[in-house]
């Protein structure tokens, strides 16, 4: 059966005077490439553009890339929300999946709660102080609704850790998140599709390198995420020594995490396989992450034999479904959208 061929209106964020995200040219061409037409909508500060100009397209599904707004990563929610209340359909998780996984301790009380093993944490608000158990430095610290490792650290003793929890206080008016720090492997898991049948994609790994100096604790910072990278530097990979077992035990915790918090579409998993033990840990939940090409969700897809133009492909058939699109009438590429007039010849 032929898909269906959507306007679709390529929602982003784009500071004024800054070039697009390459992901942006990315997703456009993958859309294109099904057959979709992509319309370009880039979104600041203003809450009344953002609802002007997505009207102004007049698409059938927004491919929501808005992972901030104003400036302000906390405030993505938010922008899921107005396309909520404007009752536009959209990819990607929801408000209530945004919600809960931006709030990390929120996020590590479900998922224990659903059996899924989790670093032991402490969390420190300025006024209080709550630990899950005796915890061990050292210590991961970071502000509990942080974005792209923004204010991490590694404390590995008392007056470290005091320090970082004032500074994220202080720089991000939020409260502190500590966990203790798995020595081991850091593997990552994209899930697609919808919750009651989601895919778990093959792990990607980090490799920090054969340069990586022993001294410094391996750890996904903003140093590792954003640097240019170079010889020898930490890169992604495809794992070939993980055992069933323990890729099993990987995706089963994957997939109760993206159910856990609601989660739709497409969503990273990342973990820790402790070097010790063996176990798997899980750190981060992140729906909507960042879809470029060589990301990884994106590779994990590809070693699936899912190209990314099939990838994108699939988000935008499970946002379908679920908003009631497919099976609507299907529109030529290039043909005018029902609620525009056809170009004079």
């Amino acid at each position: 059966m032929p898909q269906e061929c959507f306007r679709i209106a390529v929602l982003h964020y784009q500071p004024k005077d800054e070039p697009p995200d390459a992901v942006v040219t990315q997703v456009s061409a993958a859309l294109r490439a099904g057959g979709h037409e992509p319309v370009d909508v880039r979104v600041d500060e203003s809450v009344s553009d953002l609802v002007r100009l997505v009207t102004r397209a007049r698409a059938d599904l927004v491919f929501n890339l808005c992972e901030t707004f104003a400036e302000d990563y906390r405030l993505e929610v938010n922008v899921a929300a107005v396309l909520e209340l404007a009752r536009m359909p959209f990819t990607g998780s929801g408000t209530a999946g945004l919600l809960l996984a931006q709030d990390k301790v929120l996020t590590k009380q479900l998922l224990q709660f659903h059996g899924v093993l989790t670093p032991r944490f402490a969390t420190f608000d300025g006024l209080s102080f709550q630990t899950s158990g005796d915890l061990s430095f050292p210590l991961v610290v970071k502000p509990a609704r942080s974005d792209a490792s923004l204010g991490l650290g590694v404390e590995k003793d008392m007056e470290g850790l005091a320090r970082r929890v004032k500074k994220i206080r202080e720089e991000y008016d939020d409260e502190a998140l500590a966990e203790e720090f798995i020595e081991g492997r850091e593997l990552y898991v994209g899930v697609v599709g919808d919750a009651a049948r989601p895919e778990v994609l093959p792990v990607v790994e980090l490799d920090f390198g054969s340069r990586w100096n022993r001294k410094r604790m391996k750890i996904a910072n903003r140093e590792v995420k954003f640097a240019p990278e170079s010889p020898g530097s930490p890169h992604l990979v495809l794992p070939t020594d993980l055992s069933d077992e323990l890729q099993g035990r990987i995706g089963r915790a994957a997939v109760t995490a993206f159910r856990a918090l609601k989660l739709r579409d497409y969503a990273r998993i990342d973990f820790r396989v402790s070097s010790r033990t063996n176990e798997p840990y899980l750190l981060e939940v992140n729906p909507n992450p960042y879809l470029e090409t060589q990301c990884e969700v994106a590779l994990g897809a590809k070693q699936r034999g899912m190209g990314y133009d099939a990838l994108v492909q699939r988000i935008v058939d499970t946002a379908a479904k679920r908003h009631g699109l497919r099976g609507a009438k299907r529109r030529a590429p290039g043909a005018p959208h029902p609620a525009e007039p056809a170009a004079p010849h």
